[in-house]
């Protein structure tokens, strides 16, 4: 199954538009997928006192977190579809990984640093949007952190990356080619 995470408040964002051509390619391929909404979820990406306490046992008070657990054991390949802001991911989104990505579920401590557990999930891509072009967020090294920390650092070994960068010129025939873009990518 395919898990889709999407990462944005607003429904009439160009994030949104992406969501949608994700879903829409999905079930031309009669894909088995489910869609995690962070925002529309109610998703409190700010980890509590208590919930910290619980933490480094790999438990959580949070019933999404359970919820998103159960799914994420079933998924063999993650698609993110989520804005950069300030050079880095969504508040939400960085919650996601904090509060869900726990020790003893999503990885182990071993003598050579963490392995990653989450190995059922064989491919992650990501389709972010942003001001900044994608050689910029590279040079800042927010390809290689989400690869090889994030993806990596839970067992998923292959990542895929496309990226938006707003432009002011010539907007909607930009959007409209990126769209198609998305759907390439998805089926690959």
């Amino acid at each position: 199954m395919k898990t889709v995470i999407f990462s944005h408040p607003w429904d009439g964002s160009f994030n949104k538009a992406i969501l949608d051509q994700v879903v829409k390619k999905l079930d031309e391929a009669k894909e088995k997928y489910t869609v995690i909404d962070l925002n529309k979820d109610g998703f409190n990406p700010v980890m509590t006192e208590k919930e910290l306490s619980l933490y480094s046992q790999g438990k959580s008070i949070d019933p999404l977190v359970e919820k998103y657990q159960e799914i994420l054991k079933n998924t063999d390949e993650l698609i993110l579809v989520f804005p950069i802001w300030w050079m880095s991911m969504p508040a939400i989104l960085k919650g996601f990984f904090d509060k869900v990505m726990v020790k003893g579920f999503a990885y182990k401590n071993t003598q050579n640093g963490i392995k990653g557990l989450l190995t059922n999930v064989k491919t992650a891509k990501m389709i972010t949007t942003a001001t900044a072009p994608k050689f910029l967020l590279n040079i800042t090294g927010f390809g290689i952190t989400m690869k090889k920390a994030n993806f990596g650092g839970i067992g998923i070994k292959k990542t895929k990356w496309i990226h938006y960068s707003f432009r002011a010129k010539e907007k909607n025939d930009d959007r409209k080619e990126f769209l198609e873009k998305v759907k390439k990518f998805v089926s690959n």
